[in-house]
């Protein structure tokens, strides 16, 4: 199954305005133990999502990356991205955060490198597993609109599996065979399998992110959301 390049970039958009507030160039500290986490969706040393972007960036556009945070910068960098653990990458994420935010002479540097048109793109190629991962969830939970795949692929980024995801599915397809026989006609709505789905979702951030779109507006980290905002909607299928 494949989605338009307009459905793609609308949820990118859209995961992004949970995750931050400057899309590609959203940059934060190690106020999770994440290390560092950048760009649109996030990617992050912890999860292991952001040296790859990183070394790929470095590897085709190095005369760009160099430009962007200046020799000595650069070659620190490089360095914790092709020859640093895991833990050493974190560790250095830490290093270079305050409050919980990456310090000024950082975090310029980044927000500098997510405006590079290149760096958008390899983030939005490093993105599609994601993507893929919320198409293969619309698979099993028969969800067609653009507002149920931003819920699914929401889901994707943060938490990336449902919990009893067997229990969801017996429950849409139970709900589907009570909604025909109540003389209803149509498709069983996405909107009223996302309830059942909204049963696999645990945290209280992640179940008010995922409430949020269901709904189609709602309060997350202190901030108004309106889901229509971004073109999704149920009625509008992918």
């Amino acid at each position: 199954m494949a989605i338009t390049n307009t459905v793609r970039d609308r949820l990118l958009t859209h995961t992004g305005f949970f995750e931050g507030d400057k899309g590609y160039s959203t940059v934060t500290g190690n106020f999770d133990n994440q290390g560092i986490s950048f760009g649109i969706i996030q990617f992050n040393f912890g999860q292991g999502s952001l040296a790859p972007l990183l070394k790929e960036y470095i590897t085709n556009n190095e005369a760009e990356f160099n430009s962007v945070f200046g020799a000595s910068k650069a070659a620190t960098l490089k360095n914790v991205v092709l020859n640093k653990t895991k833990a050493e990458q974190i560790a250095w994420g830490g290093s270079i955060s305050s409050g919980g935010q990456v310090v000024t002479e950082w975090k310029g540097l980044f927000e500098n490198m997510g405006a590079k048109s290149a760096n958008q793109a390899l983030q939005k190629t490093h993105a599609q597993s994601y993507i893929d991962r919320a198409l293969s969830y619309a698979t099993k939970f028969g969800i067609i609109s653009t507002q149920g795949l931003a819920f699914l692929f929401d889901h994707a980024v943060q938490s990336w599996s449902f919990q009893n995801e067997s229990s969801i599915v017996a429950e849409i397809a139970a709900n589907e065979r009570l909604w025909l026989q109540t003389g209803e006609t149509g498709r069983y709505p996405d909107n009223q399998r996302l309830y059942s789905v909204l049963k696999g979702v645990t945290g209280s951030d992640p179940i008010a992110r995922r409430t949020a779109i269901r709904n189609g507006s709602g309060t997350v980290h202190g901030k108004s959301y309106n889901i229509s905002n971004f073109n999704l909607s149920y009625s509008a299928n992918f």
